[in-house]
């Protein structure tokens, strides 16, 4: 009996300890922002501007600007350009997590390709 109600008693007060000092804590711990999609395990803290390797897999062809920015958020910078009648905007990201820059550039409204950049 011994054997099972001492590991008890001490499981009920470290229970105990945490209840009365998580709140308290929780305080003092800074809070990040973490951007993480579910589905591909990404939990990398990364600011608004960034976004992170998994995200970047699921960026597809074909998608419009305002879906892109629903689902990844603001770029960091844009440039915009008419070539020979093709309307080109390209986005700027981070890369959460990295050292880089992601591409994703539009042709006449829809995302036409997307590029990773790294130092070297």
């Amino acid at each position: 009996m011994t054997t099972v109600t001492k590991p008890l008693l001490l499981a009920a007060a470290a229970l105990a300890a945490f209840v009365l000092v998580y709140p308290t804590a929780r305080e003092r711990i800074p809070s990040l922002h973490v951007l993480g999609n579910p589905t591909t395990g990404s939990g990398v803290s990364q600011s608004a501007a960034q976004i992170s390797p998994g995200e970047f897999e699921l960026i597809e062809a074909g998608r419009a600007p305002a879906a892109l920015r629903a689902s990844v958020g603001e770029p960091a910078s844009k440039s915009e350009t008419t070539v020979e009648g093709l309307r080109l905007e390209c986005w700027y990201y981070g890369v959460a997590g990295s050292t880089g820059a992601y591409q994703l550039c539009f042709k006449n409204g829809r995302l036409a390709t997307k590029l990773r950049f790294g130092r070297g």
